[in-house]
């Protein structure tokens, strides 16, 4: 398959059944769930090492909420998408266990800003029950943060801070939240993808970092996603499909597959490094939508029943 830059398992698994032959798509399930015209939740199941291959993700259970119209929907949508988001998010923790949240990304930065802002929303109880524990119930669920910053401003790898922190306190699970990249320009900022394979940072810009998961932390790892940035090649491969759908006039278009647009568009960028990451002009204003979602989905998950 041809390596699109995404990192989100359905875009991936849509791409797979365009290119591949039914029988060779063993290992790969896939289920849509519609739960109103702004709301719909995907899952992508990679069963095996050879569904691993084709999709390039480990095996594992991925799943997507997608979110269409999060600038304009209501309340009850939001609330909804919250609900949901929770949902998901709870089967994957043990009752009791004590949690580490880790925000990836660079603060100063919009786009990879998500991580560090939700750490900040989130309700901290390690500290409280340590020194002040009649503070709190009995049945807290001790839970610590951090936001360790990105490799360019620390010097260390984020892998290595986090495997520090967890050799040194008592962690069941570690949730990460991180900015993803998206093969389509529709689904900046309004999806969400959970996991329980792990992560690896800034493999969506092509800047991949050591992989955080079970079997680099010794523990569980959550991953929580959200893509802010396309490349210039998808969005100019986007556009030609808009243009084919609005317009009879490119119907001509219609002969060359998505892959033939988006490669023949990517060999004409590249050499100019024009391939550039784009992120959507109201990205300040999306950020902080999906960051009060995931952060207040983490805090109803993490409470104890």
């Amino acid at each position: 398959m041809f390596d699109f830059r995404t990192d989100l398992a359905d875009e991936r698994a849509q791409i797979c059944k365009e290119n591949y032959q039914k029988k060779d798509l063993d290992g790969i399930e896939t289920e849509n769930e519609q739960i109103s015209s702004n709301l719909e939740i995907t899952r992508v199941k990679v069963l095996n090492e050879n569904g691993s291959k084709k999709l390039d993700k480990k095996v594992g259970t991925y799943t997507t909420i997608n979110i269409k119209d999060i600038e304009i929907i209501n309340q009850n949508e939001i609330n909804e998408a919250l609900n949901i988001v929770t949902n998901e998010i709870r089967p994957l923790l043990n009752n009791n266990e004590p949690v580490l949240v880790v925000g990836l990304g660079n603060e100063d930065t919009t786009a990879d800003s998500l991580g560090p802002k939700v750490i900040k929303d989130l309700e901290i109880t390690r500290h409280i029950l340590k020194y002040k524990p009649e503070l709190l119930s009995k049945q807290t669920r001790e839970v610590s943060a951090i936001a360790p910053g990105v490799l360019g401003t620390t010097g260390i790898e984020t892998q290595e801070i986090i495997k520090g922190v967890v050799e040194k306190i008592d962690v069941g699970t570690i949730i990460v939240i991180d900015a993803l990249a998206s093969n389509n320009i529709s689904r900046l900022l309004k999806t969400i993808q959970i996991c329980d394979t792990g992560i690896i940072p800034g493999s969506g810009v092509e800047n991949k970092r050591k992989e955080i998961s079970k079997e680099t932390m010794g523990v569980k790892v959550i991953s929580i996603g959200v893509p802010t940035v396309v490349e210039a090649a998808t969005i100019v491969a986007n556009s030609f499909d808009i243009l084919i759908d609005k317009f009879d006039k490119f119907d001509f278009l219609k002969d060359s597959s998505y892959e033939d647009k988006y490669k023949l568009i990517k060999t004409v960028l590249e050499p100019c490094k024009y391939n550039l990451a784009v992120m959507p002009k109201e990205i300040d204003d999306l950020v902080d939508n999906m960051k009060e979602i995931i952060a207040k989905a983490i805090n109803n998950a993490l409470k104890i029943n």
